[in-house]
């Protein structure tokens, strides 16, 4: 969920390019927000690996760097 530009956004990093969300989003949120599906995707705050698990529960905070990158099959 995008917050608008102003007062109370929580801004951060994600893949390279600031993002601004609602205060209290959680790492659910911005996939939801990001991608189509959450097939797939893995995702890293502050260069740590979120468990899909602990999505939901995972709060957001100010300036955090978030890198969310789908699974590509290949050989």
């Amino acid at each position: 969920m995008a917050a608008p530009p102003g007062a109370g956004a929580l801004a951060l990093v994600v893949n390279g390019q600031e993002r601004r969300l609602e205060p209290g989003a959680t790492v659910a949120d911005l996939v939801a927000a990001w991608c189509p599906s959450p097939e797939g995707i893995a995702v890293a705050c502050n260069r740590e690996v979120v468990p899909k698990s602990q999505w939901a529960t995972t709060a957001l905070a100010p300036c955090d760097v978030v890198e969310i990158v789908s699974a590509a099959a290949g050989g």
